[in-house]
């Protein structure tokens, strides 16, 4: 259980550290979801050390085109239920499914955040992560980041086409893990988009496909994230 909470102006969650803050995290949620939807995980699990301050972001409210443009939290706006496959990478056609607008916007938030915890616990023990769209956002941020960080976690999301990969986050600890039932994001059209990962240079790099797992976060990816940040938090 974390000893102070407290609400951002934006709405974002900020839980403060147990112990003298040494490491800080910067956690992502999902479409439609809120700062509040991953707060029980981080209390029930101890899946940060104490001295962590973790910082759970919310998405700005937008109208999306999948959900007929109904306001809803989102980190971007998705305006193609199912897009194609084998189109996605290019990146004429992948800038139709979404808002790049968006995504940048969300971005210079998500980074003013991280600009300030690197200053208070420098980089390197600065990690970023989210599930689904916030998933897509850690990636993004996180590998195209101008100093190594601690790690990223991404969780049942997607790297976009168009993430400015920095050589220097190639040895930042990277942690992907994806549902092999998932039906909102497949795990072929993942495998896809991460090709681009696999290059000599990048070491501490795990995609863990799940059995049996859909869109979703089970125990089982609590326990990996837990060795992943018990292995990294140094």
């Amino acid at each position: 259980m974390f000893i102070k909470q407290q609400k951002q102006p934006d709405g974002s969650l900020i839980l403060f550290p147990q112990l003298e803050h040494k490491y800080s995290l910067i956690w992502m949620h999902g479409l439609g979801d809120s700062a509040n939807g991953f707060l029980s995980m981080f209390q029930k699990y101890s899946i940060v050390k104490p001295e962590t301050k973790i910082l759970l972001l919310q998405a700005p409210n937008r109208r999306v085109t999948i959900n007929n443009g109904h306001f809803s939290s989102s980190w971007f706006d998705i305006k193609v239920l199912e897009p194609d496959i084998e189109k996605n990478q290019e990146l004429d056609y992948f800038k139709t499914t979404v808002s790049i607008e968006e995504i940048e916007q969300s971005k210079m938030m998500i980074n003013q955040y991280l600009n300030e915890e690197v200053v208070k616990v420098q980089a390197k023990n600065v990690f970023i992560g989210g599930f689904s769209q916030g998933c897509c956002m850690a990636l993004e941020v996180g590998l195209s980041y101008s100093q190594t960080l601690g790690g990223i976690i991404g969780l049942s999301g997607d790297l976009f086409p168009t993430t400015q990969l920095q050589q220097i986050q190639d040895k930042t600890p990277l942690l992907i893990i994806h549902g092999k039932d998932d039906q909102v994001v497949p795990c072929d059209f993942l495998s896809r988009s991460l090709e681009r990962l696999k290059i000599p240079n990048r070491v501490n790099y795990e995609h863990i496909i799940l059995q049996n797992l859909g869109h979703e976060v089970n125990q089982q990816v609590v326990q990996l994230m837990i060795q992943f940040l018990k292995k990294y938090q140094i």
